[in-house]
């Protein structure tokens, strides 16, 4: 067996014992819908083993309503690509069920054979708080209505069944519009009158009716609003619930905010976690035969040093691939790092002008690295570790800009590569401005790039950008991005006066 197979099997491997190891389901199916692989999580979710799984289809394994739903599903991220996202009941063998997101996407083999990989995301605390913000809805003392874009409405509490039929029985926009003398703006403004309205009964009512305006609560595109109804007709405390009905209607529509912003980080952490586990494993697994590699590429170097064998240029690319792996997991690290900072109060100038000196020499000899320092003295609390990555980082990729990773401007770099260190005081902030000019960045990359894993660099990871923001964040402070395409970039480390430490920003 060859070391390039040998290599390729431990590899396989070591992806598959990662896999078991996350807390999420994960399965993977060919394009006859069989199961190929479920790791340890999905096969406790289904309650059954792996080796009960795999060779199997859903039709085998769930009751065929179900099994056909998922069917559809898998056949049509099979031909189209499409990324499948639907929030579903996961059931078990025993005929337990719990709310999932489960994503499926299409990915090709080395032999152009198609599979869809799925993840099943838990939703049990997002149903937990949206059963809690319904709750709220169905017992507050007023008429509550969600009215939708399309000319629905998708929800309706008791009360409101008082003036108008129940939602789930066809009520629309119009007819609630049309009861309530067709007011101007309504519901799509944000408005708030005082009208007769006549209920089922016949009986009229003098209501005050508070519409939200069109809000995006969903996780689409479309729009609501948030229409509440209180009856006035016959209340003697008309100005304490005119105050009071205006703080419920602005909490309702946060409570509904609240709930999609509790998906979305729920979904996320998800994610976070997984690549802590990830970093984790890779860097343990990576790191020591990395190490060992660049030993026995030093003392290859010193066997051979003299002798005129012409390996020196093969040595020095297995130098920079080590050097540039242990940059990548240095990034994965610092991403999914929790650690609490260990801040000292120290001059800020002093530090930076010992780190540019160190940096200079890492750079390639056509950058020039310039450092115009305006702190007077000033000390700052930082993390000498974690700072000391940003501003590495951050001078790495204005270099990149200009010189990629060679010795020579590209040929874009229109004047000398430049890179400019500046610290200066605004406020009860210290600023670490670090600027080049190199090519810039286009309009709609710059928010882009604060995203993890997005890069433009054909050997990038994605996380330099979002570890120097989540730096900037966990010191209290902020990280902002300003370039001109063709003028260069510019990114400005703001951290307080004060320490502010945010370990929530890990």
């Amino acid at each position: 067996m060859s070391m390039e197979q040998n290599s390729q099997e431990i590899s396989a491997e070591f992806l598959l014992r990662m896999l078991d190891a996350l807390p999420t389901p994960i399965f993977v199916k060919d394009k006859a819908a069989r199961f190929v692989y479920s790791n340890r999580k999905h096969n406790e979710l289904v309650q059954l083993r792996g080796d009960d799984i795999v060779g199997k289809t859903d039709a085998q394994i769930y009751p065929s309503h179900i099994a056909q739903d998922y069917v559809r599903t898998d056949k049509l991220v099979l031909e189209t690509g499409t990324i499948s996202s639907i929030e579903e009941m996961a059931l078990a063998r025993d005929g337990t069920q719990q709310p999932v997101l489960n994503r499926k996407v299409r990915m090709l083999a080395r032999d152009g054979e198609p599979y869809v990989v799925g993840i099943n995301f838990s939703l049990s605390e997002v149903k937990k708080r949206e059963d809690q913000y319904l709750a709220l809805a169905e017992t507050v003392p007023v008429g509550v209505l969600q009215i939708e874009e399309n000319g629905s409405v998708s929800f309706s509490n008791p009360i409101t069944s008082t003036y108008f039929v129940k939602a789930e029985q066809g009520l629309t926009i119009s007819q609630v519009s049309a009861a309530l003398g067709n007011p101007k703006g309504f519901p799509g403004d944000a408005t708030r009158f005082e009208c007769s309205l006549r209920d089922l009964a016949g009986e009229q009512h003098y209501v005050l009716v508070i519409s939200s305006g069109w809000l995006k609560l969903g996780k689409n595109s479309s729009r609501s609003s948030i229409v509440s109804i209180v009856d006035i007709s016959e209340n003697a405390e008309l100005k304490r619930i005119n105050e009071e009905i205006l703080r419920l209607n602005r909490e309702l529509a946060t409570s509904m905010q609240k709930l999609k912003d509790a998906q979305d980080a729920l979904v996320k952490k998800g994610r976070l976690e997984q690549m802590g586990q990830l970093t984790a494993t890779i860097a343990h697994e990576l790191r020591n035969p990395l190490g060992a590699v660049r030993t026995s590429v030093f003392l290859v170097e010193r066997k051979i040093k003299g002798k005129n064998l012409g390996l020196e240029p093969q040595l020095q690319r297995i130098n920079n691939g080590v050097s540039r792996c242990d940059a990548i997991i240095t990034q994965l690290l610092d991403f999914s790092r929790t650690k609490q900072l260990e801040c000292k109060s120290e001059d800020l100038d002093q530090w930076l002008a010992k780190l540019c000196e160190e940096e200079a020499k890492r750079l390639a000899g056509c950058i020039n690295l310039s450092c115009y320092l305006g702190l007077d003295g000033a000390h700052i609390p930082f993390d000498p570790s974690r700072l000391q990555r940003a501003i590495a980082n951050l001078i790495s990729n204005a270099s990149e800009a200009m010189v990629g990773n060679g010795d020579l401007p590209l040929p874009s770099q229109r004047e000398e590569p430049c890179i400019r260190l500046t610290t200066r005081l605004m406020g009860r902030h210290a600023e670490i401005e670090v600027a080049d000019n190199g090519p810039g960045i286009e309009e709609g990359v710059i928010e882009k790039i604060r995203e993890p894993l997005f890069t433009t660099k054909s050997f990038g990871t994605g996380l330099g950008v979002p570890a120097v923001e989540q730096i900037a964040a966990q010191h209290g402070g902020t990280l902002v991005i300003k370039s001109q395409p063709g003028r260069g970039a510019s990114f400005v480390i703001r951290l307080p006066l004060d320490q502010q430490v945010n370990v929530d920003a890990a």
